[in-house]
């Protein structure tokens, strides 16, 4: 479970590892513009704008769609590329009614942006875990390292780059694994994710000879298992194929071709050797993954330089192993790539990363759909019927719609409500004024809490906690969040409602993190109890007991 209140990310009994980075910073995108020029005379100039505007409120299919140079994200209203305003209104009412924990949603279709919305308390410039969304970011590099010749091919052996190393359980299938069946998940290897034997590597100090040393259970290329691990295997590969970090690599081949700003290693940790984290390890803003997508659906194309190979983009979009149909994807059939997931049933690919960090392409659309989110781990499938219900339901046509105003008004009117509007102050209990400012003692727990000490005022739409008398966090009373400074860690979120005149719920995020911990204090006299949950894990809770002094500060 995470909580933060002490200053720092605290994970116990968690039944998937995760990764805690510390605070990134915000980045800001490059704006940057250019027109061509068409004139001799007047008239033939005055013609060309014509003819351009006109052709601009067309949207071409996907098969006549062109490379474009980017110039930044230019938002346009939804019906000029063809989509419907009120189903993407219907699916942010689906998103409140249901009480999806999104933090953020794009729609971008022809490079245009016809969707961006961000809830409290994030925004455009902040960067976000991308969970797995980093595998299909390390299997564009392993593409690239091929084609600069630092990779012989996807068949060249893993053993290869290991010259040396004693590893154990080294027979002759296990000296046939690929960089190909790493790529797809069809190591073999004994890594599948939620076993003991994935759980494992996270209590060693080398994960990648921990990764070395598994047996086989199935013979490489036959069998389909979800292995977090064999993409970290990947990642160890590029970093002694470029002599550089795989951060490093990403950075110079990858990320600023695409004007992404440099990943630096707050925003991308490693393992304990120093290998960049190739599992879950990376933060970009919802704009920068969008970059991302973008650079796939144009065949690996960027401002006309070929950053990946039109080979390398195909094949990793093609199927290279079998699924098949899950409740983890509500239902829908889902093969699988070089480190993407493809549905084609509805003809579009990308990745479901951990508790709803996603990224959707669809090529016959033209288009991408980038979320971030907090989701229960597990179900985060929920994320893909507002795909299939919604958002492919609003591409309505290949050219552009008649504007309606009052669909764009809705759709507007949903986004703002999204942002988080802040509540009216209600008149806060007797028990709020009888508390604020009496210290709060804890037996021993795993948060680090000793003490703790709220300060109410009436009137006033926050409070304040103080903890073990050294660090003070601001929280919301009205419904958004108030950010507080936690270096080294990421900037820590609070909000808090009182339940009744005796239970303060406090909600408690860490920015840029996908992890919802939810505390209830209940004073009953000077005792007060206090569960903490943990959202993203169901069941992960633990239960504080702690006496409220009778003498305030």
């Amino acid at each position: 479970m995470y909580t933060h209140f002490a200053g720092q990310s605290v994970c116990a009994a968690c039944t998937l590892p995760i990764m805690c980075l510390v605070e990134t910073n915000v980045e800001k995108l490059r704006k940057y513009s250019g027109a061509k020029k068409f004139m001799k005379i007047r008239y033939l100039f005055l013609m060309s704008l014509w003819l351009i505007s006109w052709l601009s409120a067309c949207v071409p299919a996907a098969s006549q769609v062109k490379e474009q140079t980017f110039l930044d994200w230019v938002k346009t209203s939804p019906e000029s590329q063809g989509i419907d305003s009120d189903k993407l209104a219907d699916m942010l009412a689906a998103v409140q009614a249901q009480e999806i924990n999104l933090h953020s949603v794009l729609i971008v279709r022809n490079q245009r942006l016809v969707l961006e919305a961000y809830y409290d308390p994030y925004g455009p410039n902040v960067r976000h875990t991308v969970e797995s969304n980093t595998k299909s970011i390390i299997g564009a590099l392993v593409g690239s390292a091929i084609n600069q010749g630092l990779i012989k091919n996807e068949d060249q052996k893993l053993i290869e780059f290991f010259p040396g190393r004693r590893i154990e359980h080294l027979d002759v299938l296990k000296q046939n694994i690929s960089l190909k069946d790493l790529l797809s998940m069809t190591s073999g290897l004994d890594c599948e994710d939620q076993t003991p034997a994935a759980a494992g590597m996270y209590q060693t100090r080398g994960w990648v000879q921990y990764l070395l040393d598994r047996p086989l259970i199935n013979p490489p290329g036959e069998h389909w298992a979800y292995c977090s691990g064999s993409v970290h295997l990947l990642s160890a590969v590029l970093q002694k194929v470029s002599g550089m970090e795989t951060r490093a690599y990403a950075n110079q081949m990858l990320f600023e071709p695409l004007g992404i700003a440099a990943v630096e290693e707050k925003d991308w940790g490693g393992d304990p050797q120093g290998f960049s984290n190739g599992i879950a390890g990376l933060y970009l803003t919802p704009r920068e993954l969008a970059r991302f997508g973008l650079l796939y659906l144009q065949q690996g194309r960027w401002n006309g330089k070929q950053l990946v190979s039109k080979d390398w983009v195909q094949k990793s979009t093609s199927q290279q192993a079998y699924i098949g149909k899950s409740d983890y994807t509500a239902g829908m059939d889902r093969r699988f790539g070089y480190l993407f997931s493809i549905f084609p049933e509805k003809e579009y690919y990308g990745y479901l990363g951990m508790a709803g960090q996603a990224l959707f392409v669809f090529p016959k659309q033209n288009m991408l759909v980038v979320f971030t989110a907090g989701l229960p781990v597990g179900a985060e499938g929920q994320l893909l019927p507002l795909v299939n219900d919604y958002i492919l339901p609003s591409v309505r046509s290949g050219q552009a719609l008649p504007e309606n105003p009052a669909a764009n008004q809705r759709l507007t009117d949903a986004v703002f409500r999204a942002a988080g509007l802040s509540q009216p102050l209600i008149e806060l209990p007797v028990e709020a004024a009888d508390i604020s400012g009496r210290e709060i003692t804890f037996d021993p727990n795993p948060y680090g809490w000793n003490t703790l000490v709220f300060t109410f005022k009436d009137g006033t739409s926050e409070a304040l906690v103080n903890v073990n008398r050294s660090i003070q966090y601001r929280m919301g009373l009205d419904g958004r969040y108030r950010l507080t400074d936690n270096q080294p860690g990421r900037p820590l979120g609070l909000k808090a409602r009182w339940l009744d005149g005796h239970s303060l719920l406090v909600d408690d995020i860490s920015l840029g993190e996908f992890g919802l911990t939810e505390v209830v204090f209940t004073f009953a006299g000077e005792q007060v109890q206090t569960t903490v949950k943990n959202l993203n894990f169901p069941g992960d809770e633990s239960f504080l007991n702690g006496r409220l002094n009778a003498v305030k500060n």
